[in-house]
């Protein structure tokens, strides 16, 4: 084997090695707790949440309602999520979620809110004198705040999934898991949390609550899980 062909040998050795490295990598990448999309194109396609499956009527006439901080505290640990508020009533339980850069394909389809970062004086080197107040109990605001998924529907597959999954492991009597990353519903759910952090009750706010999941999430009904 003269000199060239070693070289050649070696080239193609060596290109083989960093495929199979960069194959191992992207499938650990995937298989991790960083990646809700790669590994679940079909999901979106075929997965547990695709619309030929039977639906079932999504009912939101609860009769109770409490903050779980526990089960909160739970969904927080999650790879993507940089905070969270979850709810329990009667029936289901209700998942609002501010996502981060700690996780990709957080987004199955549709599109993202980014928030608007622009800078409002005239020149990059101004200070403008403009500040920005978050209303009682707001957590996600229009401007320099987390970017959201105004229709939960748009949210990862994958991501649902797993947090449904978490969900129902500290509350098994519940019927479904909704789960939304809408700025307009964090923020309404975040003024809930705060009313019991106040050490108030949340029965007063029912029906209020239930008009609120009936209009986000809809009455038309909701794709089983395990179809």
């Amino acid at each position: 084997m003269n000199r060239l062909t070693v070289v050649r040998s070696l080239a193609v050795l060596a290109a083989a090695v960093v495929w199979i490295s960069a194959c191992s990598y992207q499938k650990h990448f995937e298989a991790g707790p960083s990646d809700y999309g790669s590994r679940t194109e079909s999901h979106e396609r075929s997965g547990f949440r695709t619309y030929n499956t039977q639906l079932k009527a999504a009912d939101h006439n609860n009769n109770s309602l409490q903050f779980t901080q526990s089960t909160t505290d739970a969904v927080d640990d999650m790879k993507g999520i940089r905070s969270s508020f979850v709810f329990v009533t009667d029936k289901n339980a209700y998942v609002a979620i501010v996502l981060d850069k700690t996780a990709t394909g957080t987004k199955g389809k549709g599109a993202i809110l980014f928030s608007d970062r622009t800078i409002a004086s005239p020149g990059v080197d101004d200070h403008s004198d403009v500040s920005y107040v978050l209303p009682k109990g707001d957590v996600v605001m229009d401007k320099y705040s987390f970017d959201t998924i105004p229709n939960p529907q748009d949210l990862s597959s994958e991501l649902v999934k797993e947090l449904s999954a978490l969900v129902r492991q500290h509350h098994p009597n519940i019927t479904n898991v909704f789960i939304s990353a809408n700025q307009q519903f964090i923020n309404r759910m975040s003024s809930y949390a705060l009313e019991v952090w106040k050490g108030g009750s949340l029965q007063p706010y029912v029906a209020d609550f239930n008009a609120l999941v009936k209009d986000h999430f809809g009455d038309h009904g909701i794709i089983e899980t395990n179809p």
